[in-house]
C-alpha cells in the first residue's frame, strides 16, 4: 500500500528537469487561451500541464514553434484538482517555443482555475 501511495504522490509532483514556463488564470465561461513562451526561455524537448482550481477538459492544443511551424498533439485531457498531462514530446530536435494554444471546456465549475505550463530542455 505505501509503494502505491508512493507512486502516486511522484505523479503529481514535478521533477527538477521541468521548468516553469507560464501560468495563465482561465474563465469557465471561455474556451480558449494561449500562452506565450519566446526564444528567451531557450529550447524544450517535451511539455506537460498542470491544472489547480478546478476541473476541466482540454481538448485542443497547438504549440507554435519559435520558426513559425506549429505541432498539434492528439491530445484529450480531462483534468481534476491538480492533475497532470502526460509528457508531449515535441517533433524534432531542441525547439524554440513562441506559444501554446488551448481549448478547453468547464467540468462542471465555475470562477477561475489555473493553468500551468512546464517545458523540459
Amino acid at each position: 500500500m505505501r509503494a502505491v501511495l508512493a507512486a502516486l504522490v511522484l505523479l503529481t509532483v514535478p521533477t527538477a528537469d521541468w521548468e516553469l514556463l507560464g501560468t495563465r488564470r482561465v474563465s469557465f465561461t471561455l474556451d480558449h487561451d494561449a500562452m506565450i513562451v519566446g526564444a528567451r526561455e531557450g529550447g524544450f524537448t517535451a511539455i506537460r500541464i498542470e491544472v489547480a482550481g478546478g476541473n476541466l477538459e482540454m481538448y485542443n492544443i497547438k504549440v507554435t514553434f519559435g520558426n513559425g511551424q506549429s505541432f498539434s498533439p492528439e491530445t484529450r485531457v480531462q483534468f481534476h484538482q491538480g492533475s497532470w498531462s502526460r509528457t508531449i514530446d515535441l517533433p524534432g530536435p531542441v525547439r524554440i517555443l513562441r506559444r501554446v494554444d488551448f481549448w478547453y471546456r468547464s467540468r462542471w465549475t465555475r470562477g477561475l482555475a489555473t493553468v500551468r505550463l512546464f517545458g523540459r530542455k
